[in-house]
């Protein structure tokens, strides 16, 4: 299983490197959320997903906090689930997210329609600009014209 070995030495590399030199680690959480809202599309629904995700996270790391343990048998348990967290809970929250559409509707119903038809154009025409020009990775590349074309 070579992508799980790839997947582990990556893991430890960044651990490292959070270890070495833990001021870079919002420069790279920015970018990792940068590099799932551009996989997503980089607009409305994108932003969406990354919202649902970090969601799901936060809630998948406050969850071991949570019972009667002390602190070293929840670094126990952080050391144990490593594996299964950033293997398969990371997967399954990145699947959950894809139909975070569909929770909006659910928890607000008829409401949630015009709440995502609202936010789709508040973020097309108030956010995304915005966006754009603050973080000019995201914005569309031009094309540029083609010859024989005015």
């Amino acid at each position: 299983r070579p992508w799980l070995k790839r997947r582990i030495k990556r893991s430890v590399k960044t651990v490292r490197g959070v270890v070495a030199e833990p001021h870079k680690v919002p420069s790279q959480i920015r970018a990792a959320l940068l590099k799932i809202w551009r996989t997503r599309g980089g607009g409305f629904y994108g932003f969406g997903y990354v919202v649902a995700f970090v969601v799901l996270e936060v809630r998948a790391f406050v969850g071991n906090f949570e019972g009667d343990g002390d602190v070293a048998s929840m670094i126990v348990q952080e050391v144990l689930q490593f594996f299964f967290r950033f293997a398969v809970q990371s997967f399954i929250n990145g699947f959950i997210a894809f139909g975070w559409p569909v929770f909006v509707l659910d928890y607000l119903g008829g409401w949630g329609l015009l709440l995502l038809g609202a936010g789709w154009v508040a973020f097309e025409y108030l956010a995304k600009p915005l966006i754009n020009a603050r973080l000019p990775e995201l914005a569309p590349e031009e094309k540029p014209p083609q010859a024989g074309t005015q």
